[in-house]
Order: structure tokens, then sequence, then C-alpha cells
């Protein structure tokens, strides 16, 4: 099916893109090029980037699988982990959602089925409404008795309703994935939500917390805010802003490790990106900040760094610049080990889900450097993550001289 919409056109779009894709994660150059050939390359993004209002394009993560179905359960998995910083209520994604084949499709369902579990708890609050009627029931505006209005008497009261700031970004995520899925099952659902949720206002600018009694609701709640954030659509013109769901891959590379080694090591206080003196210049300290510093106590006995560059077509060595940098960060945390991760190209059948395989070790004095393959692929499987936790418990567990079983 062609787009109709000319090579110029496409050019212009993909530089609006790269604009909201820079603005969105901070970058300094475009993520996505076009060569001279036509061919495109994405680097250091993934996920469903929105060319246009009609055009979308699904970018994998090189350490997911294209040619399998669960490549965008896996992806959505690690998306939500990142941006809101929990997993899913449910440790699996049924089959029957990812073989409905789009990313926004598997969004949409698991937003329906969040809200599902949730609908008996709806999201409600007193608030004090005007209403205009001849039936007095609240505290009358009394003037109103002699000078009635064509509806009736001014009565102000406390209503429990559902019009309400949260509601009305769950209200707004579900209008914008309704224009988004292309199954119908899943559109008449979604439409079927919105009534049940009923009409809202306008969400505000800035997202508030859900309150206490709510936080059944806060992963849908997340969810909706992921979805107008970015999705983007103006609900006041219907102009096209957004990027798409779209996140950093290094970072969401970082964050999963991170979550990791921090669940995998409970006993000890785990820091991300924690600053650490190198040396000075003059007076002044100059800082290092490995990726994964676990202390015990005020001490570090190994040190982890997130890599999320590697290539097919290379043999995995630790490069020179990734070994100067692990020394340092070594010397400053006074620490004997650093262990590199890199996210596993391999399929699940030659290293499976959750399992840290050794590529290359570097000793200096008494200091070792070690990269790590660490295969991913599969989680969104049932009991995807706790195998991921338990494969990092294995790796780390004699580093720290505790092995875990």
């Amino acid at each position: 099916m062609h787009s109709e919409i000319s090579d110029g056109d496409v050019l212009v779009q993909l530089q609006e893109l790269n604009d909201r894709i820079r603005y969105l994660l901070g970058y300094d150059d475009d993520p996505i090029t076009v060569s001279n050939a036509g061919a495109w390359k994405a680097d250091g993004v993934a996920g469903l980037l929105r060319l246009n209002s009609r055009v979308e394009l699904e970018v994998v993560p090189k350490f997911l699988d294209p040619s399998t179905s669960s490549w965008r359960a896996d992806f959505f998995l690690l998306a939500v982990l990142v941006k809101t910083g929990h997993l899913l209520l449910h440790d699996e994604i049924s089959a029957g959602t990812q073989e409905r084949g789009d990313l926004g499709t598997l969004i949409a369902r698991s937003l329906l089925k969040w809200c599902a579990e949730n609908e008996r708890r709806p999201i409600r609050g007193y608030r004090r409404v005007r209403r205009t009627e001849f039936a007095i029931d609240g505290e009358v505006d009394w003037q109103s008795i002699f000078l009635p209005d064509a509806d009736g008497f001014g009565v102000t009261r406390l209503e429990l309703t559902r019009q309400n700031p949260f509601n009305a970004t769950l209200a707004t995520g579900v209008e914008m994935l309704t224009s988004e899925v292309a199954d119908g099952d899943t559109q008449a659902q979604l439409q079927h939500l919105g009534r049940k949720i009923g009409p809202q206002s306008k969400p505000p600018a800035a997202f508030a917390p859900l309150p206490q009694r709510h936080q059944n609701w806060q992963q849908p709640y997340d969810l909706a805010k992921l979805i107008i954030e970015g999705l983007g659509i103006n609900l006041d013109e219907g102009v096209f802003t957004g990027p798409g769901f779209v996140l950093s891959t290094w970072s969401a590379w970082e964050a999963l490790c991170e979550e990791l080694v921090r669940r995998a090591m409970p006993d000890h206080q785990v820091f991300g990106q924690k600053r650490w003196v190198l040396g000075h210049r003059g007076t002044d300290p100059v800082y290092v900040k490995p990726d994964i510093s676990p202390m015990s106590g005020n001490t570090v006995s190994f040190l982890l760094d997130a890599k999320y560059k590697s290539r097919h077509d290379r043999s995995l060595r630790i490069s020179s610049g990734d070994l100067y940098e692990s020394l340092a960060f070594l010397r400053a945390t006074k620490a004997k080990k650093m262990c590199l991760l890199y996210p596993a190209l391999h399929s699940p059948d030659h290293l499976p889900l959750g399992e840290w395989q050794r590529f290359d070790e570097v000793e200096v004095d008494d200091l070792t450097v070690e990269g790590f393959e660490v295969q991913m692929q599969g989680l969104s499987q049932r009991g995807g993550f706790d195998t991921l936790i338990t494969g990092a418990r294995l790796a780390l567990g004699s580093r720290t001289g505790n092995p875990r079983s």
C-alpha cells in the first residue's frame, strides 16, 4: 500500500520527525538518516515512530529479533519499565495480543486489560458543582428563590463524580489509541471504555500524581500519560505533533541492567550513576560515574557498566576506550572488578534468556575487566523477568563471594 506522499514531502516529514525525537530524547544529531542510495538508518532509538498522521515506522532494537512476533511484547515491557520505573501487573502478555501484529494494538490491549481489572474500583471523588434545577437538593442560592432562572433555582452541592484530571488523562489516551489501531475489535473495545469513563475535560498540562487510594490505577494511568506524550495529537487543533511511542535504546538498556542488578542483589545498595572522585583539577574534584555501583556498607567490591555498542560483523572484544574508562572507574572506587554488560545478539536457541556469556577478560595488575553478553529476548514470556533476575543473581554471586542458587 502506497502512502501517496511524494519523496520530497517524506524527506521534509522525516526531518520534522528527527526534530521531535531530538527534542524528546535530548539528542544532538538526527537519529534517522537517509543515504544517497535511499537506505534508511536508525541509530539510538526504537519503537513506534510517527512519520505523519498516516505513516508510522516500527524500529526494532538490535538485541530483539524482528522475525518473531514476540519482539513487540519484549519492547513494550522494556518501554514501560524505562518510562515508568515499574513492570506490568502480569509477567506475560498473551499470545493472542502478540499475534495482532502492530505495536499500537499491543499498547491498546494492554491498557484495556488494566482498566478492565479495575473497573469495579473507578477513580471517583467529590466535587462541588453548581446546577440550575427546580428540585432543591443542596445549598440554595437564595437570590434565585426570588429571581429564578428559566431552568430553575441555583443549587450548589457536593457530587461523587468520575470527572477529574485522572480520568481525563485516561480518556484522552483512549481517544488517541482508538484512531491508531487497525484491529476493529480493539477499536470497538476502546470506544466502549471511553463511554465507561464518561465525558471529561482536557487533561491538565502537568500530570498530577494519583492519590494513594487509587494506586491500583497507577499502571494504566502511567501508560495513558505515555500515549499522550508519545503519540502526540493536539486535540485542540487536530494537528499531529508527537514522535511516537519511542525510547532511547542505550538508556533503556542501561535502565534494564540497573533494575536487574538491584533485584538480584537485595542485600546491597545499588546506585545508578553515582559520582566518585577520580582526581583533582587544581582544587576542583574530577568525578567519574559508572552506571551501576553495588555497595555493601561504605565499600563497593565490583562495578557494572551497561554497554550498547556491539556489532554482528566483528568479534566481540573489550575496546581500548571501554578498558581505559573501566580502569578509571575501578581506581576511583577502589574496586577490583568491572563487568561490562552488552545485549546479546544471539537467538535464545544459542543463548537462553537470562544467561550471561563472558566473551572477553582483561587483567591489569590486580584489576579485572570482564565483558558479558546478556540475553533478554523472551522478556515478555511467562516468568521472563524472573528468569532475567535469576541469571543475574547466578552471574553476580561469584563476584560478591556469595554464590546464589
